[in-house]
């Protein structure tokens, strides 16, 4: 259960982070930077279920995968433009 709740508050949180930059594509316009503090504490919620989990280093090792893996994924998914007509 820690598992799934550490990936979801991580994709929660870089969801967070992303809308908040102001070249996003996923949103029209950009949220307040207030949102990008949240997403912060989501992902130090998120490392909290890691080390529930693991021990102290290799929590951190997959809080930092999970982390930069979903920072390069979510703007490349923004990328996949589904086409209706076709």
């Amino acid at each position: 259960m820690f598992q799934i709740s550490a990936c979801l508050l991580t994709l929660i949180g870089v969801v967070l982070i992303y809308v908040t930059t102001r070249h996003q594509r996923l949103l029209s316009t950009s949220h307040p930077k207030i949102i990008a503090m949240l997403g912060g504490c989501l992902l130090l919620f998120a490392l909290l279920s890691w080390m529930q989990l693991l021990t102290t280093t290799a929590a951190i090792f997959v809080w930092i995968f999970t982390f930069i893996t979903m920072m390069i994924s979510i703007p490349f998914s923004t990328l996949i433009r589904f086409r209706r007509g076709k």
